[in-house]
């Protein structure tokens, strides 16, 4: 059996639909950033994302939008997931394996697009503490580097 076919062999157990975003979806992302904000989320504009807003994809359970995640392709052979998101009052015994199953899709999509390497960022402690140690498709580095936020037009000193 394929990878792609376990994938979605995973996706009918766990009882959920991925697919790209859509316009409609963009206003409940936002909600779901917002709640997020004072725990150092910055929120992105439209044109911050892949495809203006429309780079990404949705996860689906029950006719509701539960996760979220952006793939950037890059000008090289690397793909970068960002803005892994759940939806804060989703909180059900699967939210963690949700959210490695829409960053497994985007892996994938990165793949066939021609990526070499995938990599994304997460401050979800129980996403690290899932992944971390077990034989998943994905590893956890160490925790020796730190993002920089380097510049930001809209908080940036340099702007004044």
């Amino acid at each position: 059996m394929n990878k792609m076919n376990k994938l979605q062999m995973l996706n009918e157990k766990l009882g959920i639909k991925i697919r790209n975003i859509t316009v409609e979806d963009y206003p409940e992302l936002v909600k779901w950033w917002k709640q997020y904000e004072g725990k150092g989320l910055k929120i992105p504009k439209s044109s911050m994302l892949p495809k203006n807003g429309l780079g990404g994809f949705v996860v689906e359970k029950n006719g509701s939008l539960i996760a979220s995640a952006f793939l950037y392709f890059t000008n090289s052979t690397m793909g970068y997931i960002d803005y892994l998101i759940a939806d804060p009052k989703y909180r059900e015994d699967d939210r963690q394996d949700v959210l490695v199953q829409l960053a497994a899709h985007a892996t994938g999509v990165a793949v066939k697009g021609g990526c070499e390497q995938v990599w994304a960022m997460t401050t979800n402690k129980k996403l690290i503490q899932m992944v971390t140690g077990k034989s998943m498709p994905m590893e956890v580095l160490p925790d020796t580097y730190k993002v920089l936020y380097v510049y930001d037009k809209r908080t940036s000193r340099l702007n004044d």
